[in-house]
């Protein structure tokens, strides 16, 4: 017997979709115009490429960004932190200034969004400066995704860091019917800057280059840096044909460093956010459903669900790694619960296999859910149901007849 959970989004993370900025752009693939990004777009509309402008000139060193302290403690403010370890020059290209100023006209736009990332700045920029990486690499969540794990883009760009598909593969992250690691906090955040190592290293070690290839593609960036060379053009970034977001794109994040830089001159009040850790990873000893974990944690279900949002069944997968991302303060809790709960309490939802003559209301019904639950948990976009398929169907508290009825139609294996 398979046993699996439930998938709910949180409202809030589904109304922040609308606030994230941009999908990886495929080499291959024209832009694509559509609401999700004109909803960004429409607050920050980057300036036109100016040829005619030309940047200073900086020599990027591969050198580990100024480290912080040794046993940093939560007194530390985490926003010095990251101007402590701010490594890429001021620019003052008409770009950056038009990001600069909309978003001093819209505090509470980038307040509300950096405090959405509480979960996981600590995290990535402990992983960025352990690399010794630039500081505003931690940042490009907020460029990425306004730091929505469940950020999907029409294109098919997923999680915090906006992964395609192709370039999903690229990097090695697990997609399947249980987990969709583009959405894992920790996955998607050492394959992210894996990747953004490899474009460094490709690119000459210029990060501007390597950030306007993980957003447009190596492949873009290299044909406009042939098609300079060919006109005797410059063929730093700010001179390539790129395409309009790719030009955005880069002055965006370098706009969000001046304003963390120096909030009070943008009259923009940062989130006072704990400089500790806020997840503990634990070992959960096997399948184990988040609904579950919640209770031992004594968190909310939300929670959990922001925390692991790569677990597309809100269960850990069979035959694998049994591991979540718990909130820290509740660690010993956890453990000492889950360390009493009875094997056959860790699941609460089975795989369901459709009859003819199902509908998705008798099922709802007799499993006493609903309808919409049954939608979210099983990611359907109607009502509609096939014979054959397999739905996830949470079991709540019913009565025996229904409870050995249900199970008797559950997918074995």
């Amino acid at each position: 017997m398979t046993l699996i959970h439930t998938f709910w989004i949180p409202a809030l993370a589904v109304a922040a979709t609308t606030l994230t900025t941009h999908h990886h752009i495929s080499p291959d693939t024209p832009l694509v115009d559509n609401d999700w990004e004109r909803a960004w777009n429409t607050v920050l509309a980057p300036a036109p490429l100016q040829p005619e402008i030309t940047p200073p000139k900086t020599v990027w060193e591969n050198t580990p960004a100024e480290q912080p302290p040794a046993g940093i403690t939560e007194a530390v403010d985490i926003w010095e932190r990251l101007r402590t370890g701010f490594n890429f020059p001021q620019q003052d290209a008409p770009a950056v200034q038009a990001h600069i100023d909309t978003f001093h006209n819209h505090p509470r736009h980038i307040e509300h969004i950096l405090q959405r990332g509480q979960p996981y700045l600590f995290y990535i920029l402990s992983r960025v400066e352990e690399r010794g990486f630039p500081a505003e690499l931690a940042l490009l969540p907020v460029i990425e995704s306004a730091f929505d794990p469940f950020a999907h883009s029409p294109a098919g760009a997923a999680g915090i860091w906006q992964f395609m598909p192709a370039t999903a593969r690229h990097v090695g992250l697990r997609r399947d019917w249980w987990v969709d690691d583009r959405r894992n906090i920790v996955a998607a955040t050492e394959a992210a800057l894996d990747y953004l190592s490899e474009l460094h290293l490709r690119f000459n070690g210029d990060w501007l280059l390597a950030l306007a290839a993980y957003n447009a593609g190596p492949a873009r960036v290299n044909k406009a840096i042939r098609l300079n060379h060919s006109q005797s053009k410059p063929v730093d970034f700010w001179h390539l044909p790129l395409p309009e977001e790719t030009r955005g794109y880069v002055p965006k994040l370098i706009a969000l460093q001046a304003i963390i830089s120096n909030p009070k001159a943008y009259n923009i009040t940062l989130p006072a956010l704990a400089n500790t850790d806020y997840f503990t990873v634990v070992d959960t000893g096997g399948q184990l459903d988040l609904q579950v974990a919640a209770r031992l944690t004594g968190s909310s279900i939300d929670e959990l669900q922001r925390l692991n949002p790569g677990l597309t069944r809100s269960i850990t997968p069979p035959a694998s790694a049994h591991t979540l991302l718990i909130p820290k303060a509740s660690e010993q809790r956890f453990r000492e619960q889950l360390a009493r709960l009875p094997a056959d309490q860790r699941v609460q939802s089975v795989k369901y296999r459709i009859r003819q003559g199902d509908t998705l209301s008798a099922i709802a019904q007799n499993s006493q859910t609903t309808v919409a639950r049954l939608r979210q948990i099983n990611q359907l976009e109607s009502s509609r149901i096939i014979a054959g398929k397999l739905l996830i169907v949470p079991m709540g508290e019913h009565d025996e007849d229904v409870r050995v009825e249900l199970l008797a139609s559950v997918e074995n294996g």
